[in-house]
């Protein structure tokens, strides 16, 4: 890990210090505690009466199929303000004449919200204890699950980012990530897909949910970390490429 971050010319410490300051900010206000307890009794609500956990073998599919749901809105939420607060209020370039690179400053942004949605999917471990209370769940599969909701969420996580730093207020970055999101969710949605013809299984290859299926099923599958790993560095660079055209103008 060391060496590739050399080979990036990237300063471990420097990231630390970005992340630090962006994560803090998520619990400075209220507004990270609110997030996490709507998200909470989001979850809650729709496994308990939707998904009618009781009544189907008390499976723990449906809480992984309806957090492809809440992800839509969810992870647009939590990446919305990480650039377009800062060029809103002009503290971009402040942060721009600091000695980090650009891959820097993305990375330690990008980590805050990876972890900040690593404590919103810690929050449903109490869904498999009663699982496990009450039945036997599949360790592989329950394990699977959470590995391909936390990849998929980090490949959110990325384009919400990108598109955060495109847009100038909060509101914009919300809406566009959410339409950016809903189409990439849709591309693996069957109905959608038979659109597409012969095409159907590149683009359901191209959808984040789709890769999240496979891993759910608990089959760890080099193709699926590869995708995850693939998308998120595609939209890491292509915020790195925009930061420096706007390093540059200035």
């Amino acid at each position: 890990m060391s060496k590739l971050l050399q080979k990036l010319d990237v300063r471990w410490h420097n990231v630390k210090t970005v992340y630090r300051r962006e994560l803090a900010n998520y619990f400075n206000t209220p507004i990270g505690y609110i997030f996490l307890a709507i998200f909470v009794i989001l979850i809650n609500f729709l496994f308990f009466f939707i998904t009618r956990f009781f009544d189907r073998g008390y499976s723990l599919q449906g809480l992984f199929d309806m957090l492809k749901i809440v992800y839509l809105a969810f992870i647009p939420v939590i990446t919305m303000r990480l650039w377009a607060e800062e060029r809103r209020s002009g503290t971009v370039e402040l942060l721009l004449t600091l000695p980090f690179s650009e891959l820097e400053l993305i990375l330690g942004k990008y980590l805050s919200a990876f972890v900040f949605l690593g404590i919103a999917l810690a929050t449903t471990l109490v869904l498999p204890l009663i699982a496990f209370y009450v039945s036997a769940p599949d360790v592989a599969v329950l394990i699977g699950s959470y590995l391909g909701a936390w990849l998929s969420g980090s490949a959110y996580i990325a384009l919400g980012l990108y598109i955060s730093w495109l847009t100038r207020d909060q509101i914009s970055a919300f809406l566009l990530s959410f339409v950016a999101c809903l189409f990439i969710y849709l591309l693996g949605y069957q109905p959608v897909l038979q659109f597409f013809g012969p095409f159907k299984e590149l683009f359901g290859f191209l959808s984040i949910a789709w890769h999240q299926d496979s891993l759910s099923a608990g089959l760890l599958d080099t193709r699926d970390l590869f995708y995850y790993i693939s998308f998120s560095a595609l939209f890491l660079y292509l915020n790195k490429v925009s930061i420096e055209k706007f390093r540059r103008g200035y």
